[in-house]
């Protein structure tokens, strides 16, 4: 079973979604993925025609957080809890939008 797991360094607190395994007797720590400064963040690849209109809205200057969350719940990415930040993110060498939710 996987968990959260808070890891201080000398510059701030990393999280990191890890599992235990038992080898040879012993319990072991396996990272599965590095979730960064915050463990509420996802990343999901989107289509360019989602990407436009996810565009559209952040740029409009006028659109609240529930603006947000309506127009990513009609897209079909609910998004539960608070909104702290979305960042539409393209990758030009792999031609392809992520979308990142905080």
């Amino acid at each position: 079973m996987a968990f959260v797991r808070a890891i201080k360094k000398k510059y701030g607190t990393y999280y990191a979604l890890v599992e235990n395994k038992r080898i040879n007797g012993k319990v072991v720590q396996k990272v599965i993925k590095y979730l960064g400064t915050s463990p509420d963040t996802q990343e999901i690849q989107i289509d360019p025609e989602i990407a436009v209109t996810i565009a559209q809205t952040l740029m409009s200057g006028s659109a609240t957080a529930t603006d947000v969350k309506k127009v990513l719940k009609n897209i079909g990415l609910p998004i539960k809890g608070r909104l702290k930040q979305v960042s539409l993110i393209y990758k030009p060498p792999l031609r392809k939008f992520t979308l990142r939710v905080e």
